[in-house]
C-alpha cells in the first residue's frame, strides 16, 4: 500500500512526498539506533514491526529521490522548475491548455527573464516546444501578476551587458516597420521582428530611452518626406 501511494504521489504531490521521504530518512535513523543500542553492534535485525516500519519508510525515500532527479532532470534539459510545473513535473512541458495565454521570444535571455519572473510572482507557467520555439504559457486567472512579469520581461536587458536594455515597439503600418528597421541597421543596431498576440514587434537593444529613439526616427523620417510621392509613402 505504501508503494502504490509513493507512486502515486510523485505525478500528484510532489512536494508532499519529498517532505515524507525526509521522514523516512529520520525513521530509518531511529530505528538503526535503536536495534543498534538493544543488540550492541552495528548491524541488528529488526523486529517484524520495525521491518515494516523501515521498508515503508525507504520506499518513502525512494519515491522522493526520483521527484528530485524528474527536477534536476528537467532543469538539465532547460525546462524551468515553476509552482505549476513541480506540482506535476511529467505534464508540466506539454502543449497549452485552452484559455491559456502563450508567448515566445525569439531571445532567450528574455524568455529565462519571464520565467525568473513568473516564478517570483508566484504564477504557475508550461513550458513546450512547437515547430522549434520554446513557448511559456499561463492560466488567464493568473493574468495580473503575469502581465507585469511579461512586461519586465520585454524591457529587460541581457546578464552580460547592463547598458544595453532590450526595446519593443509594434507599428500599425507595415512601411513604417520596415523604415524603422532599416533605420536602426544605417546606425549600426541589429533587430528581428517577433509575432506576439497577432501583432508584428521589432526587437533590438539599445541603451538610449525608448521614448528619444522613437522621438529621433519620426524626426527623421518627416524631414525625409519632401515631395507628394513621399508624403503619400511616409
Amino acid at each position: 500500500m505504501i508503494l502504490v501511494l509513493a507512486l502515486f504521489m510523485v505525478f500528484l504531490a510532489p512536494f508532499a512526498l519529498m517532505v515524507l521521504g525526509g521522514v523516512g530518512v529520520v525513521l530509518l535513523i531511529g530505528l538503526w539506533l535503536k536495534t543498534a543500542v538493544r543488540a550492541r553492534k552495528l548491524v541488528a535485525p529488526f523486529t517484524p514491526a520495525e521491518g515494516a516500519l523501515a521498508l515503508s519508510s525507504l520506499f518513502l525515500i525512494v519515491g522522493a529521490a526520483t521527484v528530485s532527479g524528474l527536477m534536476v532532470a528537467r532543469l538539465g534539459l532547460g525546462h524551468a522548475v515553476s509552482l505549476g510545473g513541480a506540482m506535476l513535473p511529467m505534464m508540466s512541458g506539454g502543449p497549452p491548455r485552452a484559455g491559456d495565454r502563450s508567448v515566445y521570444f525569439s531571445d532567450s535571455a528574455t524568455r529565462q527573464h519571464l520565467k525568473d519572473g513568473l516564478t517570483k510572482a508566484g504564477v504557475p507557467f508550461r513550458v513546450s516546444t512547437r515547430e522549434g520555439k520554446e513557448y511559456v504559457s499561463w492560466s488567464q486567472e493568473h493574468g495580473g501578476a503575469a502581465e507585469k512579469a511579461l512586461e519586465e520581461a520585454k524591457s529587460a536587458g541581457p546578464a552580460n551587458d547592463p547598458s544595453s536594455t532590450h526595446r519593443s515597439v509594434s507599428f500599425g503600418a507595415a512601411d513604417t516597420q520596415k523604415d524603422f528597421v532599416a533605420w536602426l541597421a544605417k546606425r549600426g543596431v541589429k533587430s528581428e521582428i517577433v509575432r506576439n498576440d497577432g501583432k508584428d514587434y521589432v526587437n533590438w537593444r539599445d541603451s538610449a530611452p525608448i521614448s528619444e529613439i522613437m522621438e529621433a526616427f519620426l524626426s527623421e523620417r518627416s524631414t525625409n518626406c519632401k515631395g507628394a510621392k513621399a508624403k503619400a509613402k511616409c
